[in-house]
């Protein structure tokens, strides 16, 4: 819970000081090229996550995300942080990154820790699970004269990596839940809010 706040609170911080920024640069016009946003879905799965984007072509954007999680999922207490790496393709011809439809390549660098508690037994087992990944994303950035952002997005991607288990064995801990859609395989929806400056 402590991340969580503390990543709530550098989001904050980032806000307040890109606002004021943006009052400075909104006087000399310049062009709007970066973004910081959060996803407004995560609070649903028990995570707090970032993401900073800055335009550095006309059509071009890259991205790093970032998040925390704890959560007890089919008895296995689960926490954890995890980085996105991004980059985007705008698609329109009319208007310039970071603001328009997208398709984006990601990769996804996670790590876990696992506690089973088994009370019938009084043992608890732990293990660490590092997986790493990549997928692909389509989308759509609305950036507002406001400097307001809102980004729909959607992805697939493909996760691999091992179970490190430090006691207890590797059927003690189920990851079923971390693989929505097949082995490995998981769907990355998001809707982030954010300011541009």
């Amino acid at each position: 819970m402590k991340k969580t706040t503390l990543l709530l609170s550098a989001i904050f911080v980032l806000f307040a000081v890109s606002a004021a920024s943006a009052q400075v640069r909104r006087q000399t016009e310049a062009p709007r090229r970066a973004v910081i946003k959060a996803n407004v879905l995560s609070p649903f799965a028990l995570t707090a996550s970032g993401f900073v984007e800055y335009a550095f072509a006309p059509q071009l954007s890259a991205q790093l995300g970032a998040f925390t999680t704890g959560v007890s999922i089919k008895d296995v207490d689960f926490s954890g942080y995890g980085f996105t790496p991004e980059v985007r393709y705008y698609l329109s011809e009319t208007k310039q990154a970071p603001n328009g439809v997208y398709v984006a390549g990601y990769g996804r660098i996670l790590n876990y820790k696992l506690t089973v508690d088994d009370e019938d037994a009084g043992k608890t087992y732990e293990a660490t699970y590092s997986p790493v990944g990549a997928g692909v994303a389509a989308g759509n950035q609305w950036i507002f004269n406001s400097g307001i952002s809102v980004d729909l997005f959607l992805g697939l991607g493909v996760n691999g990596g091992s179970l490190k288990v430090k006691s207890g064995t590797e059927d003690d801990f189920d990851l079923g839940f971390l693989n929505l859609v097949g082995s490995g395989v998981r769907i990355r929806p998001g809707l982030t809010v954010g300011y541009s400056f």
